[in-house]
């Protein structure tokens, strides 16, 4: 079949239709969608494609140079998202890691992923040079909403839940096709199932992971396939001055380096990994000392750097309380703190034990926190405090 726009469009709708009833039907059949639908409907795709439309002359002028990025990026990936647990702490895996374990999720993950990216490098490079920025534009798209829980959004309106998906689902998922359709371009569909198969391998056969937090595996998962692209835009666009995608000045990829360096620290910083840590306050406890908004800086220490008068951070519950020390004492070689907000009118309603501080402040930046702050009023996460009492 010679190469036609309206026979990969008509493809494309096909597969949208398919996401879609997926998303609000199908993946309620729960194993007969996910072992045997799923998995069917790709493999029959991709054999429809390898026999109807004819594949295209590729040279290998960018394949080595490209799948080296790939493979240097995702192992980069894995080393430094398992090491964080060294900081963050390690759960168990949720994954079933073992050989059954595996080959099941190999099965049912991995060959749809063999068969999508099959799918994507047949169809984008079914269509001329003066068609392929449209079709790569839909392609992305679709498989974009591949991802995104619909469902789930539909059923939950909750503004916490929809800034969550756009930046752990929406975002990365975008970026990752942007990055897959490109290379599909310019190699042909290994890379991309190389990426996809390594990372999913990361995540199954560890049998503890990190205990991370979404905002440093959302920024992991966006940072990294976005440094990849630039990378590869820079190889093809360096070597073939008339590519369809060409940078007018390319960037030299060693100029990302420091970049990368620094939102990794960025994001080590945010989460605590280094000695302080920013805090944002969420309640009026501490007014006037710290207002609504502020953000603090805590620094890491144990009881014997703590003495009367200073403001700490301590574990309650499922959240952390930032009060003043008005007492220390020891009971049974065990130092505990009487703490009470400065807007309080009296003290904490238990004492707090040295197992539960976390560390104490050493700096206050005004109304910095205060979009942290706006997301979780909107989600009804901020927690409730008793200004009067000081009870939680």
């Amino acid at each position: 079949m010679q190469k036609s726009k309206s026979v990969t469009i008509f493809v494309l709708i096909f597969i949208l239709v398919y996401f879609l009833f997926s998303q609000f039907y199908l993946r309620t059949l729960g194993n007969l969608y996910t072992y045997i639908i799923n998995p069917l409907f790709f493999v029959v795709m991709a054999l429809i494609l390898l026999f109807t439309i004819k594949s295209p002359y590729k040279t290998d002028k960018y394949k080595k140079s490209i799948t080296f990025y790939v493979i240097v990026t995702i192992i980069s990936y894995a080393i430094i998202f398992l090491l964080s647990g060294l900081f963050l702490t390690y759960g168990k895996n949720p994954y079933a890691n073992t050989f059954k374990g595996i080959a099941l999720n190999m099965y049912s993950m991995g060959l749809v992923v063999v068969c999508i990216e099959y799918i994507r490098y047949k169809l984008i490079n079914n269509v001329f040079k003066n068609d392929q920025k449209i079709i790569f534009l839909l392609i992305v798209v679709i498989f974009t909403m591949r991802d995104i829980p619909f469902n789930t959004l539909v059923n939950s309106l909750n503004i916490y839940f929809l800034f969550k998906t756009i930046f752990v689902t929406i975002i990365p998922s975008a970026i990752r096709n942007i990055l897959f359709t490109y290379i599909a371009i310019y190699t042909d569909y290994k890379p991309a199932i190389i990426y996809q198969l390594i990372m999913y391998l990361v995540y199954w056969l560890p049998p503890v992971l990190p205990n991370s937090p979404w905002v440093f595996t959302s920024i992991m998962d966006i940072l990294f396939p976005l440094i990849l692209f630039l990378y590869c835009m820079y190889e093809v666009s360096s070597r073939d001055k008339l590519h369809l995608y060409r940078l007018s000045n390319p960037l030299e990829p060693k100029g990302l380096i420091p970049l990368t360096a620094c939102i990794v620290l960025i994001i080590w910083f945010a989460i605590g990994i280094f000695p302080i840590k920013p805090i944002g306050i969420a309640s009026g406890s501490m007014m006037p000392t710290l207002y609504i908004g502020d953000l603090v800086i805590i620094r890491k220490c144990n009881a014997n750097n703590i003495k009367e008068d200073d403001i700490i951070e301590y574990q309650r519950k499922d959240f952390s309380v930032i009060h003043r020390v008005v007492e220390k004492y020891q009971k049974d070689g065990e130092t505990f703190f009487i703490t009470k907000g400065d807007n309080n009118s009296s003290p904490d309603s238990e004492p707090v034990s040295e197992q539960k501080l976390k560390g104490k402040v050493v700096l206050r930046i005004p109304y910095l926190a205060m979009p942290t702050i706006w997301i979780d009023a909107l989600s009804g996460r901020q927690a409730y405090v008793d200004v009067e009492t000081g009870n939680y």
